[in-house]
């Protein structure tokens, strides 16, 4: 059964290693460090829109298929973002759309409930004048990893940081994995190491997620909050989370199992 929406990040996981509890034994490299298992998954079929909740998620060596495989273009090449950057075009509103995949391709909700999908001119009329709805191609609407995860020991952590009596929201941080933690902070640690789950999937993590602008904006059920940016710039050098490659493809599901090692 796929998680109830806010379920994984709203309660602490106690089953998954997801509670309050700081208990947790480090062991030398080569070991299993880490226990737990997977709470949360989400893809998000169009690059700054909100994704989609799955009981499974397919890693191949790009990452998750059908992550941010879509994203808006503006005729001079730059993609619609939260922010402005060499690649990005900030484009307010973004996170009030939802997009999924159905019949192999995305269909974008607006706020109003209208589907959109490629080739829809009234993507132009939304966005401005000659920006499409752009598949993928030579180059990769991805940041820097092929996915991305958190703990939820450090949802817990970030909220008590945040002076609140709930975890932190992880819809803000846009993570395809979420994985029941004990201590916060820990998937910092496996940088440099592999991650093995259930079912053969093994990714690499390679480093800490610096986050930006868009942890801030509102978004479909979460007002602005510039909390999130200036607490993470203050007390975790603006990261949270982790990115990974994947060292060998496979199927993800909820419930899987997690050994570092």
């Amino acid at each position: 059964m796929v998680a109830r929406r806010g379920a994984i990040w709203s309660k602490p996981v106690a089953r998954y290693g997801g509670g309050k509890s700081r208990k947790h034994v480090r062991q030398g490299r080569g070991s299993a460090v880490g226990s737990g298992a997977v709470v949360g998954l989400v893809r998000f079929p169009v690059k700054s829109m909100l994704g989609e909740e799955r009981e499974r998620l397919v890693l191949d060596e790009r990452g998750v298929a059908g992550d941010r495989l879509w994203a808006l273009r503006y005729e001079d090449g730059k993609l619609g973002s939260g922010k402005n950057s060499r690649r990005f075009r900030r484009t307010p509103g973004m996170l009030e759309y939802a997009a999924a995949y159905e019949d192999g391709g995305p269909v974008v909700t607006t706020p109003d409930g209208e589907t959109l999908r490629p080739g829809d001119p009234r993507i132009g009329e939304l966005f401005g004048a000659g920006v499409e709805l752009a598949r993928e191609g030579e180059v990769s609407h991805q940041d820097a990893g092929a996915a991305s995860l958190v703990g939820t020991a450090s949802l817990h952590a970030l909220g008590e940081l945040l002076g609140d009596a709930d975890p932190a929201d992880v819809r803000r941080l846009r993570k395809n994995i979420v994985v029941g933690t004990e201590e916060p902070w820990v998937e910092e640690d496996w940088v440099g190491r592999e991650i093995a789950f259930d079912g053969g999937l093994r990714l690499r993590v390679t480093e800490r997620i610096e986050r930006c602008v868009m942890t801030t904006q509102a978004q479909r059920g979460l007002p602005a909050d510039n909390r999130i940016l200036k607490t993470l710039t203050a007390t975790r050098g603006m990261c949270i989370g982790v990115y990974a490659d994947v060292v060998t493809p496979g199927t993800l599901a909820l419930g899987a199992k997690v050994a570092v090692q």
